[in-house]
């Protein structure tokens, strides 16, 4: 070896010496690289510190005692406050058994937990590593914002929006998983809305939606405990229940019909929901889901065939009382009109089916006004254009009503034609002079004269003579001239002290 390398006493070589620094050392040459490498080394532990700064989770390391600590620098108080929580409860064993698998495994471990997090429930993922040196790396993150935006998205696929009950894509997908099954006590259930298209027509789609919301509430509340709710169409909810016998289903439709009877006796109700129904039960064996449902929805047609003309008639009935809750019907109203109309019709010398539609007409013209806002019925000032086009639906209304009643189909066409003018300027079809049918033009005159003799929101009433004076003047434009003269004739009679 080169005497150059040789040291000539042990005492020579000194801590100085071996990193590089004085005149003695034999590694004289490599103080630059060291340097260098210290240099990366605190770089690299800057970064490392700065990036565990940045980590929103909790980080935590366990030694092979399992002694846990916060690997975080700076953690701030809600991750305290939850690393206290942690501490208190049985998370601090789970976590602590997974620690022990990880270490005998020295593989990746995750799970998840959930607990009251600041008032609310939240979700926590925790994944446990170990490093070369047996140390336990611990990340737990936060998840929660991340599975309610999941629960938020399973919720739009699976669930009906307006009812927030399962839609009909998550009831078909459930009753498919239970075709061709072994199972005992399956139930089907369907049930119908009564007359909804009828509601929607007349009152709104919104006035719909809330008999939608109303019904699922009554289903909900009554079958919810015993299996699936779901909307399945506009106005059809499905119940699929599992191991029930049929006397339990007929005990909760029982509950469901007094629940629907004390719905409709509330003094807010618009008028009476009703529901049809019909179910399936599979006793034993092999579910057969077509047949299940093919079944439930004749004897849910069954039953609603059963009670359609009553149910309308009373829908009818419903409306009409709703529309004189609106006190747009005043006191006395038809039954003045009824009288003024019946002279007339009499001086004219009209069959008696004329006569009854007259008096069936003087009673439910104004029935399609039970779909106009209180808003433009009230308005104590003249409506504006956009008003007036809301308020002239009414007819049309009135006659959708009427064609849903037995008794009411015969003046269905009256009600729509009420409103038309002798000359022509009336709505909604614009008919003039004879075009009109009779039982129109004696309304529209005995409608005049008893709005013009009482009070009404925009106006006091006007003397009985400023009334005839009136409707003379409008002869031939809003009126029949014949018939204002059979009228004149009529009411200064009717007038006259007896």
């Amino acid at each position: 070896m080169d005497e150059y390398y040789k040291p000539k006493n042990k005492k020579a070589i000194t801590r100085e010496s071996i990193i590089g620094l004085g005149e003695n050392s034999f590694k004289k040459n490599y103080y630059s690289e060291l340097q260098t490498k210290l240099l990366d080394l605190e770089r690299i532990n800057s970064r490392t510190r700065a990036l565990i700064a940045t980590i929103p989770d909790i980080l935590l390391i366990s030694n092979n005692q399992g002694q846990i600590t916060p690997l975080n620098p700076s953690l701030n108080s809600a991750s305290y406050a939850l690393l206290e929580i942690m501490r208190n409860q049985i998370l601090m064993s789970d976590l602590k058994q997974v620690i022990e698998l990880v270490m005998h495994s020295r593989a990746l471990s995750d799970y998840y937990f959930s607990m009251p997090f600041q008032e609310a429930l939240h979700y926590f993922e925790v994944r446990v590593q170990i490093s070369t040196f047996d140390e336990v790396l611990i990340m737990i993150r936060d998840m929660t914002e991340r599975v309610i935006m999941e629960k938020q998205l399973r919720d739009l696929v699976d669930k009906d929006t307006l009812t927030n009950i399962s839609n009909r894509r998550f009831f078909e997908a459930e009753l498919e998983q239970l075709n061709n099954r072994s199972i005992e006590n399956l139930t089907l259930l369907l049930l119908d809305i009564d007359g909804l298209k009828f509601v929607n027509d007349t009152l709104g789609h919104l006035m719909g939606d809330q008999v939608i919301v109303s019904a699922s509430q009554v289903v909900v509340r009554c079958f919810q405990s015993m299996g699936i709710v779901s909307r399945v169409g506009g106005d059809e909810f499905a119940v699929i229940v599992k191991k029930q016998e049929p006397e339990t289903i007929e005990a909760a439709l029982e509950k469901m019909n007094a629940h629907l009877k004390c719905l409709n006796e509330l003094p807010e109700a618009t008028f009476k929901i009703s529901l049809s129904y019909g179910y399936s039960h599979h006793a034993s064996g092999l579910v057969n889901a077509n047949f299940l449902f093919q079944e439930a929805d004749n004897n849910m047609y069954q039953n609603k065939l059963l009670k359609e003309s009553s149910t309308r008639n009373n829908l009818v009935k419903t409306l009409m009382k709703a529309l004189e809750v609106k006190d747009y019907i005043t006191e006395g109203h038809t039954s003045r009109m009824d009288t003024l109309a019946t002279l007339i019709g009499q001086a004219l010398r009209l069959p008696q089916n004329m006569m009854d539609r007259i008096q069936l007409l003087t009673k439910f013209h104004d029935i399609g006004k039970v779909g106009v806002p209180d808003s433009i019925l009230k308005k104590p000032g003249a409506l504006t254009a956009d008003e007036w086009k809301v308020m002239k639906t009414h007819c049309s209304i009135g006659e959708r009503i009427a064609n849903e009643s037995s008794e009411l189909k015969d003046i269905s066409q009256l009600i729509l034609k009420h409103q038309e003018k002798w000359d022509g300027s009336g709505y909604p079809l614009g008919l003039a002079g004879e075009e009109i049918p009779i039982e129109c033009r004696v309304l529209a005159i005995v409608d005049s004269y008893d709005a013009m003799t009482n009070d009404r929101p925009y106006r006091a009433a006007l003397a009985p003579e400023t009334a005839i004076n009136e409707i003379i003047a409008c002869s031939g434009s809003q009126f029949d001239p014949d018939m204002v003269k059979i009228f004149c004739q009529v009411i200064k009679k009717h007038l006259r002290p007896q």
